[in-house]
C-alpha cells in the first residue's frame, strides 16, 4: 500500500531522472546522458486506460540511432505473455514513437551514439501487476467420493463377487503447488495448480487458494489421481473361480475427487534427497 501511495505521489509531480523524465503522457529521453543503463517501474492505471498511453520524446540533434522495443514484462515461470514485435527507427525528429502500457509491459529504448567509439545506452520502463507466481510445498488430502470395492465371498459353496465399502476414504499426498496470487495483502486469494507424487503415481490438482502471510497457502479444489475401484469385467453376484483374487476384482483407475491442502513457501524443495 505504501508503495502504491509513493508511486501516485511521484506521478502527480512527474518522474524525473537525469536521463528520463516521465510526466503526464510524455516520456522524455535525454539522448546525451552519460548514463548507460537505466530501469524504472511505473504504475499501470486500470481506472483510466488513456493515462497509460505515452508519447516518447527524444530530441536527437546528433542523429544517434534509436531503437524502440515493446515486450511483455515476464512474470516468474508459468506466466505466458506474448511479446510484441520490435520497432527500430533512426530519426532526428523529437517524437520517436508512442506506447500504450498494459499490465506487465516493458519498454526498452536503446540509444547508440555516432562517435568514433559508439556507446550503447539502454533505458527500460516497465509496468507490473501485484499478482505473481510462487512455488510452495506441502500435502493435499484427497477425499474419495466413491470408495466401493469388490471382494470374493463364499455363498452356498460358490465364490461370488460382493461389493463392500472400503475403509480408505481419504489419501494424503505430498505436493508441489504453483500459486498465482496478489501478495500485496497479508490475507490474499488466488488460483493454484499442482502436482502430487506418492512414489507410485502422479496426481494433478487445481483449485482456489488462500494465502496467509505470503508463506502459508490453503487450497481447495479437485484432483485427478489413481484410485482402486471395482473391475468393470466383474459384476455383483457373479460366480467366479477360486483362483480369482480380490486384487483381480479391482483395478486402478484415474478419477476426479475433491481435495483440501496446505503448502508452505520454502527456500528449497524438501522432497529432494
Amino acid at each position: 500500500m505504501k508503495t502504491k501511495i509513493l508511486l501516485l505521489l511521484l506521478f502527480c509531480s512527474g518522474l524525473a531522472f537525469s536521463q528520463v523524465t516521465i510526466k503526464e503522457n510524455e516520456i522524455m529521453i535525454d539522448v546525451d546522458s552519460n548514463v548507460k543503463s537505466f530501469e524504472t517501474v511505473i504504475e499501470y492505471i486500470k481506472e483510466n486506460h488513456g493515462k497509460n498511453k505515452y508519447n516518447i520524446i527524444a530530441p536527437n540533434p546528433k542523429g544517434y540511432s534509436i531503437s524502440i522495443k515493446k515486450n511483455a514484462n515476464m512474470q516468474p515461470v508459468l506466466q505466458f505473455d506474448k511479446a510484441e514485435s520490435n520497432k527500430g527507427v533512426k530519426i532526428n525528429k523529437d517524437k520517436v514513437g508512442e506506447i500504450t502500457f498494459k499490465r506487465n509491459t516493458e519498454l526498452t529504448i536503446t540509444i547508440t551514439t555516432t562517435d568514433k567509439d559508439p556507446v550503447e545506452k539502454v533505458y527500460k520502463i516497465k509496468t507490473q501487476t501485484d499478482w505473481m507466481w510462487t512455488t510452495t510445498f506441502g500435502a493435499n488430502a484427497i477425499f474419495y467420493t466413491n470408495h466401493n470395492r469388490f471382494i470374493s465371498q463364499t455363498d452356498n459353496g460358490l465364490q461370488k463377487v460382493t461389493e463392500i465399502q472400503s475403509n480408505k476414504t481419504i489419501e494424503l499426498m505430498p505436493t508441489v503447488m504453483f500459486n498465482f496470487m496478489d501478495y500485496q495483502d497479508t490475507i490474499s486469494y488466488g488460483f493454484t495448480g499442482g502436482l502430487g507424487i506418492n512414489f507410485e503415481e502422479i496426481a494433478v490438482f487445481a483449485g482456489l487458494s488462500l494465502g496467509i502471510g505470503q508463506n502459508i497457502i490453503l487450497t481447495g479444489g479437485v484432483g485427478v489421481h489413481k484410485q482402486t475401484l471395482p473391475n468393470a469385467n466383474y459384476f455383483i453376484g457373479q460366480t467366479i473361480d477360486s483362483s480369482v483374487t480380490n486384487d483381480n476384482l479391482n483395478e486402478s483407475q484415474y478419477r476426479i475427487n475433491p481435495f483440501i491442502g496446505i503448502s508452505f513457501r520454502l527456500d528449497k524443495n524438501p522432497f529432494k534427497k
